[in-house]
């Protein structure tokens, strides 16, 4: 038989595992979203989280109910204002932001090229930073806010030298067995280089090097281009520059030589 005190105690602890279990599920849900998953149907989260449909129906509609996620026409849920609010809010505080424009604009000067600084967010890196050469009229270009696909130069930078992340590790585990032979084959080319190649087949060229500061990985500093203007190969004057600014915005957060 138990006391008061016991049973208070028994209640107050199964309370507290079911808030976590509670938490736990929801992040599940949030970490289906990326750039191989922009949306998501009830019955397709149910199966990809392992949880029986009408529990997953009522998550999504709390979330739904939270301005967490947005539910769309056709059924299918996506994410919400105070998830992208959250989101933009996040990266506006990371001080890499802050230290890495100067940088980054006298790269994209000097070489005429785009830079691009991705941050990782819950399953992928998002684009967090551009800065466009002044002088070309005609510049590629990507947005911020931008979630890059498992074929991106970038992802190949936070997958080789962040693969201890639980999150990455997840990540990685979630993709279709395809695409994880792809990040596994840009792991080992990124690991024997000691930064990212790309040509796709449109001919976009990039360039990706690692950005760290006292903890470990903290950015991935890209060059974006045609593959007629911007040099992938490791002795190009591109890559050295590129390594350069990473090296700058790397001292200012603090990495060790």
């Amino acid at each position: 038989m138990w006391s008061p005190c016991e049973q208070l105690e028994h209640i107050t602890s199964r309370g507290a595992g079911v808030d976590i279990q509670a938490v736990d599920r929801v992040g599940m849900i949030l970490a289906l979203f990326g750039p191989h998953r922009e949306s998501v149907t009830s019955t397709e989260a149910a199966d990809l989280i392992g949880l029986n449909r009408t529990t997953t129906y009522r998550y999504l509609t709390s979330l739904v109910n939270a301005n967490v996620l947005d539910l769309r026409d056709d059924r299918t849920y996506v994410p919400g204002p105070a998830l992208v609010q959250l989101g933009a809010f996040a990266l506006g505080r990371r001080d890499i932001l802050r230290l890495a424009v100067d940088p980054m604009q006298t790269l994209a000067r000097d070489t005429e090229i785009t830079a691009v600084l991705s941050l990782w967010g819950s399953s992928s890196p998002v684009v967090a930073h551009v800065e466009e050469p002044p002088r070309r009229e005609i510049v590629v270009s990507v947005r911020v806010g931008m979630q890059l696909s498992t074929a991106a130069a970038q992802t190949g930078i936070f997958h080789t030298f962040m693969a201890d992340s639980p999150s990455v590790a997840r990540a990685s585990r979630q993709l279709p067995s395809g695409e994880r032979e792809r990040i596994e084959r840009l792991v080992r080319e990124t690991s024997e280089r000691g930064y990212a190649a790309q040509v796709s087949t449109r001919g976009i060229a990039v360039l990706a090097t690692p950005v760290w500061d006292e903890h470990g990985l903290a950015a991935s500093l890209a060059l974006l281009s045609t593959r007629d203007v911007l040099d992938v190969h490791a002795e190009s004057v591109e890559l050295a520059a590129l390594r350069n600014a990473a090296t700058t915005i790397s001292q200012s957060l603090g990495a060790e030589d």
